[in-house]
C-alpha cells in the first residue's frame, strides 16, 4: 500500500465533470489498495495590471459583472467534495506545495485539462514541479486540450516543462495527441488510457446517485457550457422533434441561476433518453449510460480530446437536419461502446497499477 496524493481540479465551483473525476480517480487508487488524498492546491492566476485594475472597477461598481455569472448555490460542489474526496490541508504556495507532497510516495496528476496552462494557471504545479525528489510522479489520463502545446512560442517555459515531464516515473495522457506531444516536442514516452469517468465501475456511480435528493424522470436533458439565444431556440425545435421538453441540469429554476447538486446532476443523466451537450464528460457518461447524445461543437474549450474520445470509441458525429442556427450533431456508435469500454479498461487499469507499484 502506497500514500498517492493526486492533482487536479477538484476545487472546481461550478464544472460537474472535474469533481466527478477526482472522486473516480481516489476511488480506483482506493480499490488498488492505496491510501489516497488530494492535494487542496487551488492555483491563482498571476496578477497583472490589467486584470488589477478590472478588479478595482467592479468593486466601485464602475464595471458591471455580467448576469451570467452572478450563480448561485457553489455550495453544492462543496458537499459533493465532502462527501466523496479526500483532501490535504489547503495549501497556499509552491513551499506548502512540497511540504506537503514530501509525505507522499507518489503524486498522481490528472485527469482533465491539466496541462493546458490556460486552465490549470500554475504550469509548473500541474507538472508536478514542486514534488520534491524521492516522491514518484506519475501522470494519469492528463490533457493538454487541444492537438498542440499553446505555449510552444514561450522556450523558456516549454524547457522547464521538459525537464519536469523527464522526472516522471510513468505518463500516460487522455487523448492520443497528448501522446504524440510528449513524444514529439518533449521527448518523453507516453501512454493512451480512458478517463477516470470512463475507467470507474458501476459501484463508484451507485454511490453517488444513491445520495441524489429526488426521483429525476426527465427524457430530454441539456447540460451548455456556453448557452446562447440561439441554442435555447434551436433546443425548443429539438425538443419538440422528440416530442419532450428539455431540462436543464446545469441549472435549476430560480431567480439566479442556481447549480444542482452534483449526485442529482448525475442522475438526470442516469435516467434520462437523449442528452444534449457540448461538454466532454458529459458525453463520456451519456455514451456509457448508453444514451442517445446530441453533441454540440464547442471548439474554445478543446475538441481534440473529442476527437480522440469518439475514435476510441468508434463514435462518428452525423449532422442533425432540423433547419438549426447552431451546429449539432447526433452521435452514432459504430461498435459495442461496452466491449470496447473494458479492453480498455484493462489496459487503463493495468498501467496505473504498474505505475504505483513498487
Amino acid at each position: 500500500m502506497k500514500n498517492v496524493g493526486i492533482l487536479n481540479f477538484q476545487y472546481s465551483s461550478h464544472n460537474y465533470g472535474a469533481v466527478l473525476q477526482a472522486a473516480a480517480l481516489e476511488f480506483i487508487c482506493r480499490q488498488l489498495g492505496h491510501e489516497a488524498l488530494h492535494l487542496d492546491y487551488i492555483a491563482r492566476r498571476k496578477v497583472t495590471l490589467r486584470s488589477s485594475v478590472g478588479q478595482v472597477l467592479k468593486t466601485l461598481g464602475l464595471r458591471k459583472v455580467p448576469r451570467a455569472n452572478q450563480v448561485t448555490n457553489e455550495e453544492a460542489f462543496e458537499r459533493f467534495r465532502h462527501n466523496f474526496i479526500n483532501r490535504t490541508k489547503c495549501i497556499h504556495s509552491a513551499k506548502e506545495f512540497s511540504e506537503v507532497a514530501k509525505a507522499f510516495d507518489a503524486v498522481v496528476v490528472g485527469s482533465d485539462q491539466v496541462w493546458r496552462p490556460a486552465f490549470a494557471k500554475d504550469t509548473i504545479a500541474f507538472f508536478l514541479g514542486y514534488v520534491p525528489s524521492g516522491v514518484d510522479r506519475i501522470a494519469y489520463a492528463a490533457s493538454f486540450g487541444t492537438s498542440i502545446w499553446e505555449q510552444a512560442d514561450d522556450i523558456a517555459l516549454t524547457a522547464k516543462i521538459q525537464r519536469e515531464l523527464r522526472q516522471f516515473k510513468a505518463i500516460s495522457c487522455r487523448e492520443e495527441s497528448g501522446v504524440t506531444i510528449c513524444k514529439n516536442l518533449f521527448g518523453v514516452e507516453a501512454v493512451h488510457v480512458l478517463d477516470p469517468l470512463l475507467l470507474v465501475g458501476e459501484p463508484f456511480f451507485e454511490k453517488v446517485v444513491s445520495k441524489s435528493s429526488f426521483e429525476p424522470g426527465a427524457k430530454l436533458v441539456y447540460y451548455k457550457l456556453d448557452s446562447t439565444p440561439d441554442f435555447r431556440e434551436d433546443l425548443r425545435n429539438v425538443g419538440a422533434a422528440l416530442g419532450n421538453d428539455a431540462v436543464n441540469i446545469y441549472f435549476k429554476d430560480a431567480d439566479f441561476p442556481c447549480y444542482r447538486e452534483v449526485p442529482d446532476w448525475l442522475a438526470l443523466i442516469r435516467n434520462s433518453e437523449v442528452v444534449v451537450t457540448d461538454s466532454f464528460h458529459c458525453i463520456c457518461l451519456a455514451l456509457r449510460f448508453g444514451k442517445d447524445v446530441i453533441f454540440c461543437p464547442n471548439k474554445k474549450r478543446g475538441q481534440a480530446r473529442l476527437d480522440s474520445l469518439f475514435n476510441k470509441l468508434k463514435v462518428k458525429t452525423e449532422p442533425l437536419i432540423l433547419g438549426l442556427k447552431t451546429p449539432m450533431f447526433r452521435l452514432s456508435r459504430l461498435g459495442n461502446i461496452e466491449t470496447i469500454l473494458e479492453n480498455e479498461r484493462t489496459h487503463s487499469l493495468q498501467f496505473l497499477a504498474e505505475a504505483l507499484h513498487d
